[in-house]
């Protein structure tokens, strides 16, 4: 066993017959640290420093996929869920702990030809964002946050998305990426061409995020990274 991009140690569990078997493990020290709840971890540092002092987070999660409704697999609806980070994760696992926002319009092609289209292709994208847009606007309608009435105490909240929970697929439709695995930049989450995918160094990796995105579609460039020409919602929100 030999990865370099991790950090293992190995001990000697067995000697047989003049050679040895080792366990091959990553140690856990006292000096790093473990992450439970979201509050415990950098992202949740970083949006409450980008709010009043005074304020809390309230952190959105997102799970959306499109899903058959039929055994012969004709009919389908794509719904999207919402729910909240700020519930302990055992209660935040239960049924009711989430909230069905509603579903995208699913669009149909009048052929084959059309559905493999650019065009149907780029209004796809374009639909699912503009259906975002709408149902999670109202959300982030007041700059100043709100205040939501809690065990009889006012508590000012500033709402940040935090979680987007869906397949590989619907994280393209998110991000606006090429949903092909042979597309020079195949990752959504980062730039690295499919070529050095399986070797890539931390100190390689350039993440994608609203500044590189922007850039490259306000510059008309997003096929130089495998991204869609339609403006991503998430763009525009806090």
């Amino acid at each position: 066993m030999n990865i370099s991009q991790l950090s293992y140690s190995k001990h000697c569990i067995l000697v047989y017959n003049n050679r040895e078997y080792f366990i091959n493990y990553h140690p856990i020290k006292n000096w790093k640290k473990l992450y439970a709840e979201q509050n415990s971890g950098n992202w949740w540092k970083y949006a409450k420093a980008s709010i009043p002092s005074s304020a809390c987070i309230l952190s959105l999660i997102l799970y959306s996929n499109a899903t058959t409704t039929d055994t012969l697999g004709k009919s389908s609806l794509h719904p999207i869920y919402i729910s909240l980070e700020n519930i302990p994760t055992w209660r935040r696992n239960k049924e009711d702990a989430k909230q069905l926002l509603g579903y995208f319009p699913i669009l149909f092609a009048k052929n084959d030809k059309e559905k493999i289209s650019l065009e149907f292709k780029k209004l796809v994208c374009e639909t699912f964002h503009k259906s975002l847009k709408f149902l999670l606007d109202p959300l982030f309608e007041n700059e100043n946050g709100i205040d939501y009435k809690i065990n009889n105490r006012i508590i000012w909240f500033f709402l940040k998305i935090s979680t987007i929970i869906g397949d590989w697929p619907e994280a393209c439709t998110y991000s606006l990426t090429y949903k092909s695995a042979s597309s020079n930049f195949p990752c959504y989450f980062c730039l690295v061409q499919k070529n050095n995918l399986i070797d890539t160094m931390q100190d390689q990796i350039i993440l994608r995020n609203r500044e590189n995105m922007m850039k490259y579609f306000n510059n008309n460039t997003n096929h130089l990274v495998s991204l869609e020409p339609v403006e991503n919602y998430f763009w525009n929100i806090p």
